[in-house]
């Protein structure tokens, strides 16, 4: 394991060096939080049924969620593979994808760090906006879904990055799958509003455990054996994730072999 921690210090001191680029990667999200913000408490003050603060809290909320569970590796991952410099990688004690994990971690980290104040400007500004519903057990289990969430995603992009050993480019699934993964993770707007079956369908994807699942954890009053189902199913999903990676890394790698990888 030191290893790995060693790549994540160095990955880590990298990031530090750029850690203005975070505050401003940050501000520029609160462009569509703004405009998601405004256009939906709009709605509301024409609406029985939508409420101002509950619109604020969400989108609050999912602004931090989001952006914390976020992974952006999946450039590195298909350029790695397509341009030959996965080989670099092969001849290193390492397992290429906890590598990749571990020098991508940190990215996540040093945005938290670096935006953690310009959040609580932001929850000083919009307080009379936000209700949440927050106890020591919820904030737990909040930060565990945090984590799912990121290798959830992580794993996704992986897997995404993997087709390059079968296709020369996946810009144009990465842009499919990127669309869908907003809409089902509760990203653009709340899934509440969706139908109820499409609701449901969702919830057999694992798009929503990244983002809407946590999110709704803090504002509305969950049981716990929902709370316990939902993070099964996090859980679940991440196996799976992490079984499919291993074979079509596996398979993909025996493709890269034949080809002079």
């Amino acid at each position: 394991m030191k290893k790995y921690f060693k790549i994540f210090k160095i990955s880590l001191i990298s990031y530090l060096e750029y850690r203005v680029n975070f505050v401003l990667s940050f501000l520029f999200s609160l462009v569509p939080f703004s405009v998601s913000v405004l256009l939906w408490v709009a709605i509301a003050k024409h609406s029985e049924f939508i409420k101002v603060k509950e619109v604020v809290s969400y989108y609050f909320v999912i602004l931090i969620v989001k952006n914390i569970t976020t992974t952006n590796s999946i450039i590195r991952f298909s350029d790695d593979i397509r341009l030959g410099e996965l080989n670099k990688y092969l001849l290193k004690p390492y397992n290429y994808c906890f590598y990749n994990l571990m020098a991508d971690l940190p990215e996540r980290i040093v945005f938290i760090v670096m935006n953690f104040i310009p959040l609580i400007l932001i929850y000083t500004f919009l307080h009379n906006y936000i209700n949440l519903d927050l106890s020591l057990i919820k904030v737990f289990f909040f930060i565990i879904f945090l984590i799912l969430g990121y290798l959830i995603n992580f794993f996704i992009d992986f897997l995404i990055g993997l087709y390059s050993f079968y296709f020369s480019k996946v810009s144009s699934l990465y842009t499919s799958i990127k669309v869908l993964r907003n809409l089902s993770a509760g990203n653009i707007f709340p899934l509440l509003m969706l139908p109820a079956k499409i609701f449901l369908t969702l919830q057999f994807l694992p798009f929503m455990y990244t983002s809407y699942v946590p999110t709704m954890l803090l504002l509305e009053k969950t049981s716990f054996d929902l709370i316990l189902k939902n993070l099964f199913i996090s859980i679940i999903w991440l196996i799976t994730l992490c079984l499919f990676s291993a074979m079509l890394w596996k398979r993909g790698m025996k493709r890269y072999s034949a080809y002079g990888g």
